[in-house]
């Protein structure tokens, strides 16, 4: 009986890890698709002629361009007010943008408004911040999290 406690506690943990991978891995396509998801269903009902003026933005974020990225992560305007929403949006956008681009980015902003985007995108209600324990986040994502690693306490990352 003990061994079939001990099988069935492996199988669930096995699928519990699993499902935890799936909620903060992305390929570049499944984050672009949910960052476009967000434009359309979200962020496009802040406008009068939706959804082209938010869209626009994002698009040009999504290819790395500093200005829409300062643009989607400081103006509440093109956060949905739902904060959820948004923040399930913020992560796989860093996975569109990717390492670099995110870091260049980054590096343009001072410490404070750098703590910020990270907050947005370890959204606490998310398993995003489970990216960071499992070392998906380094591996995927050295320069940023190195621009992290500067802003966190050694034990964070």
């Amino acid at each position: 009986m003990l061994t079939r406690i001990a099988v069935f506690g492996a199988i669930a943990a096995s699928c519990a890890a699993g499902t935890h991978t799936k909620d903060y891995t992305f390929t570049v396509a499944a984050a672009r698709e949910e960052v476009l998801a967000y434009c359309r269903r979200d962020c496009a009902q802040l406008f009068e002629m939706p959804p082209r003026p938010c869209c626009d933005v994002f698009e040009r974020a999504m290819h790395g361009d500093v200005a829409a990225l300062r643009r989607v992560f400081t103006e509440r305007g093109l956060q949905s007010g739902d904060n959820e929403s948004w923040s399930f949006t913020a992560w796989p956008l860093l996975h569109v943008v990717g390492d670099k681009r995110f870091a260049t980015f980054l590096r343009t902003l001072n410490p404070h408004d750098q703590r910020d985007i990270f907050a947005q995108l370890f959204y606490e209600g998310s398993y995003y911040p489970e990216a960071i324990k499992t070392g998906y986040f380094v591996r995927h994502f050295p320069e940023v999290a190195a621009i992290y690693r500067k802003l966190t306490p050694p034990q964070s990352i």
